[in-house]
């Protein structure tokens, strides 16, 4: 007969066994929880495995979710790479095949630029409202998508519509300009000469401390100086 060893070893003393019947004695447990724990056992049991499922489901969504961003994101890139007449087919399939991704959302923002460019500008406009409706105002997106808005309406000549987003920008940081020179632009279109100065002045008051020979405030000064010099 070949040699015992731990391997083949089927019988165990029970000298070598240890009492296992007080392992939880020796952990110091009152005798209350000692009495809960072995009277609930199967049920504790059950519960920790259901932890440790979730916990490794939860893992692999995770390793599951960042790939696909990952994915998407490089989807996203090569779509941007394409030549002109394909890149709109390409955006389109980053947005089918990844939806609900950040990607697909920048993918409909760059659709909605194809658009104006194209002076599909009604389009261009339903583009940029159903992706500002899909996030919050606090989103970088926010502002880059309402100033496309504004400029889709505007070009539109609807211009209610787009002062009304000429203002919400101006309310932005970083959109402020474009927010302010919008409003005076259309208050100009629309032959309302005191609205637009004030509005022109109020916008040259955030050029205070900067320097003086800043393109963008000689433009509007120059702006402020025909209004005025207009009866």
């Amino acid at each position: 007969m070949a040699d015992e060893t731990p391997f083949n070893k089927l019988h165990v003393e029970p000298s070598v066994k240890g009492d296992l019947t007080g392992l939880l004695e020796q952990f110091n447990l009152p005798p209350n929880a000692v009495k809960f724990i072995r009277k609930n056992l199967k049920t504790i049991y059950a519960v920790l495995a259901l932890a440790v499922i979730a916990i490794l489901s939860w893992s692999a969504y995770d390793a599951y979710h960042q790939k696909r961003i990952n994915v998407s994101s490089s989807a996203l890139s090569n779509a941007l790479k394409e030549p002109v007449t394909a890149r709109q087919a390409a955006l389109q399939k980053v947005i089918t095949d990844f939806s609900g991704t950040s990607s697909a959302r920048w993918a409909r923002v760059e659709l909605a630029h194809i658009d104006m460019k194209n002076a599909n500008f009604k389009a261009a406009a339903e583009k940029y409202t159903g992706v500002r409706g899909e996030i919050k105002s606090t989103d970088p997106l926010f502002g880059l998508v309402s100033f496309g808005i504004a400029q889709a309406k505007e070009a539109e000549k609807d211009y209610d519509h787009a002062f009304s987003e000429y203002v919400t920008l101006s309310k932005i940081e970083g959109y402020q300009p474009v927010g302010l020179s919008g409003m005076a632009r259309i208050h100009e279109m629309k032959g309302e000469k005191e609205k637009a100065l004030s509005v022109y002045e109020q916008y040259m008051a955030t050029f205070a401390g900067e320097d003086r020979n800043d393109p963008e405030r000689a433009f509007i000064a120059e702006k402020i100086g025909r209004l005025k010099a207009i009866p």
